[in-house]
């Protein structure tokens, strides 16, 4: 996606709760061990995430030489399984903006806006193939039931492995993990200004996540999405909340055929 006027790319964290696999017992967790697991959790999401729409609380910011737009906009978020490529489809409804309703017809453009949040962000660093561009730390355990913290940064080689993005050097990540079920509940990560720009991803992008009813299942959905875009003259901030996460219906209406 290039970079429109304060539009970047989140690049998702969704995942079927429960996992793929059997958690580890803390005794005997390794970084190793627990990326398998979310390798596996991201591969299940793909597999068994439906089509879903949910209603979203943004406020958005961006602001170029001094000049700033604020906006706060209600919207219908969609998130769409397309059959021909594994990342999901997202696309929102404006409803009201700065607290007037908006016609259907009218999709009013926001100051910054950010994509990515529902699919591609785990995949960045979860993905069978990424996994080897990153190498994952696992930071002291404060206590048996807190969170499981990962820490993220480039693999040493990673300029020189063709399947790893370019333009990563300087990313630093952080996972936190729920420590009884191994599921996602916050992912981070940061890139240095100048890198950023050039590949076009918002500099600081964080996702967090908790368990959601949907039907008869339970996922973990992203509950609030945040993205920031630091390059100097040109700033911009946008947070999302999600809420009201229901399967994707759609209808259509069979007219009669006039006869001649």
């Amino acid at each position: 996606m290039l970079a429109r006027l304060g539009t970047l790319l989140l690049l998702a964290l969704a995942t079927p709760l429960p996992s793929l696999t059997q958690a580890t017992p803390a005794s005997d967790l390794t970084a190793e061990k627990l990326v398998d697991q979310l390798v596996a959790n991201a591969a299940q999401y793909h597999t068994n995430l439906p089509s879903l729409t949910a209603s979203e609380a943004i406020l958005s910011d961006h602001s170029v030489l001094g000049f700033k737009r604020h906006a706060e906009a209600q919207a219908t978020f969609r998130a769409l399984q397309n059959p021909t490529t594994p990342r999901l489809d997202e696309s929102r409804q404006i409803t009201v903006l700065n607290g007037k309703p908006v016609p259907p017809d009218q999709h009013p453009q926001l100051p910054f806006t950010l994509f990515g949040g529902f699919g591609r962000f785990q995949d960045m660093f979860f993905a069978p193939n990424r996994r080897p561009c990153f190498t994952f730390t696992l930071a002291p355990q404060a206590s048996p039931t807190a969170s499981i913290e990962l820490r993220i940064t480039p693999s040493p080689a990673i300029a020189t492995m063709p399947e790893c993005e370019a333009g990563l050097q300087g990313l630093t990540g952080v996972a936190r993990i729920d420590p009884v079920s191994h599921q996602l509940t916050h992912l981070e990560r940061t890139i240095p200004a100048e890198a950023a720009s050039r590949s076009n991803h918002a500099s600081f992008a964080s996702v967090d996540s908790a368990p959601t009813q949907i039907g008869d299942q339970t996922f973990w959905l992203p509950t609030v999405v945040v993205g920031r875009m630091n390059s100097g003259k040109m700033k911009g901030q946008f947070t999302a909340h999600y809420t009201n996460y229901r399967r994707f219906t759609s209808t259509a209406t069979i007219l009669p055929i006039n006869p001649e």
